[in-house]
């Protein structure tokens, strides 16, 4: 029984379900046959760490594994094999000094090193394994390192919560929200030379190669010149490799735990999903996270075309803030959501007439849309609004000036303190004036006022103080 249960020839028989697994380690390079001047594999060589494939606990292992095959011969494996790094990396087999430092071409355009993949800094501060990575993925080949798990590293961006528009100076200087990535393209673990060789071929077609006459632009200059590799090679990544903490069961966590509070609330610390589900639970990577696909498109103006916010950012924020009526640093003004908020009444409900702008066509909102919902006396008024917002609107920029005017005149004549103090003021003004010019006060009258009087409050705040500076 101990020389015959140590046989590969026994986990591929008939009395276990490892049929696809044992031929497919028949093809692999660590069978006899296929690697004759080399060392050759057993399974319990590679199975077990060295020392260990006669041990008692090595015997319980396989009767598990005998248990579970004749309760069910038809059932799947019960759990991930786990191939221990001392069974990889002792003498003979893949020692780390002949190989850790070694470059290896992975692909033709990409490179490798087991090197910085070793340690406790690689993810998360976890120790990685060599099967984090080498692992069974298709039928035919016994393991292999499968492209995702790469990707799922090197790319996987983190996305905000929250969304919001930053103001300084009257003006957006950073805008972030949901859906928008907060790693930038080619940085960090994610820059495309850390795999990818830079190539030095020519990129221009229409010159010649050698040809004195011209210099060369290719990949190695661009980068030379600062030229972001986006210009070019702008949404390889797709997906975003993330755990929907909120939705367990399609993340399968429910496969291996019940339903509980206690599981909910740690599913959000990321050192301890790690150290439970890396380490001893020997979970695979995308039993969590989502697979995230490089690659370049076939299409590289459609994408362009069609998604407004790689040019517009966080386009119609202003409009939104205005339905919801709320705006972040919006002081003292109330809550006050547009009156269709509460049935939900969203944008293509107003926006139903098509126009014709720029060659082609636009959705606009006008009072037909009204009259659809309410009466044909309300087909006039949109306009009201409109002239009721563009009249406080002209007044608040009259105001905004004479505050702006009252700044750059107290410079050199009053105290940083109190210069600081107007500034600021104005600034809070043009916050809410710019919410209403840019969001088109319409879509919200009553806040829309509200916000032009707290803007015009703060503009003639800023004067006054200047004044009584003086």
């Amino acid at each position: 029984m101990e020389y015959v249960t140590l046989q590969s020839s026994f986990c591929g028989g008939a009395c276990h379900t490892m049929a696809e697994q044992y031929s497919a380690w028949k093809t692999n390079k660590h069978h006899a046959d296929q690697n004759p001047d080399g060392p050759a594999a057993e399974c319990v060589d590679c199975h077990f760490a060295p020392g260990q494939k006669n041990s008692l606990k090595a015997k319980y292992e396989g009767l598990r594994h005998l248990a579970a095959y004749l309760y069910d011969p038809e059932a799947p494996l019960p759990i991930r094999p786990v191939i221990p790094d001392a069974a990889c990396l002792r003498l003979g087999c893949h020692a780390k000094e002949k190989f850790v430092e070694t470059e290896l071409k992975y692909s033709e355009t990409v490179r490798f090193k087991h090197g910085v993949h070793m340690g406790d800094k690689a993810l998360e501060g976890q120790q990685l394994t060599c099967d984090t990575c080498h692992f069974k993925v298709s039928a035919k080949k016994h393991f292999e390192v499968p492209k995702d798990i790469c990707f799922l590293c090197h790319l996987k961006l983190e996305k905000p919560s929250l969304e919001r528009a930053v103001m300084a100076e009257g003006k957006i200087q950073r805008i972030s929200f949901a859906g928008q990535p907060t790693v930038d393209f080619n940085q960090g673990a994610s820059k495309c030379d850390i795999c990818h060789t830079i190539p030095t071929k020519s990129l221009q077609v229409q010159v010649k190669k050698d040809d004195p006459n011209k210099k060369a632009i290719t990949h190695q200059t661009l980068q030379k010149a600062g030229v972001p590799c986006e210009s070019c090679h702008f949404e390889v990544v797709k997906g975003a490799g993330e755990i929907d903490t909120g939705n367990v069961v399609s993340n399968g966590c429910l496969t291996c735990h019940n339903r509980s509070p206690e599981l909910l609330a740690k599913s959000g610390d990321l050192k301890l999903m790690h150290e439970s589900h890396i380490g001893p639970a020997r979970a695979d990577c995308f039993d969590c996270h989502s697979v995230v696909e490089h690659r370049n498109r076939t299409d590289h103006l459609d994408f362009v075309r069609s998604d407004c916010r790689l040019c517009h950012e966080a386009p119609h924020l202003f409009q939104k803030q205005l339905l919801a009526g709320t705006v972040a640093g919006g002081g003292d003004i109330p809550k006050t959501p547009q009156l269709m908020q509460a049935v939900n009444t969203n944008c293509m409900a107003c926006h139903v007439k098509k126009t014709v702008s720029k060659g082609h066509s636009v959705r606009t909102g006008s009072g037909d849309a009204c009259v659809g919902c309410h009466t044909e006396e309300h087909r006039k008024m949109l306009g009201d609004w409109k002239a009721t917002v563009d009249k406080e609107v002209k007044y608040a920029k009259e105001l905004e000036t004479e505050a702006l005017e009252a700044l750059k005149a107290a410079r050199g004549k009053v105290a940083k303190a109190e210069l600081d103090k107007a500034r600021a003021a104005v600034e809070s003004g043009q916050a809410n004036l710019h919410i209403v010019e840019f969001g088109n006060g319409v879509h919200n009258k009553k806040y829309s006022v509200m916000l032009l009087d707290a803007a015009m409050n703060s503009f003639e705040d800023a004067v006054d103080a200047l004044e009584g500076a003086k």
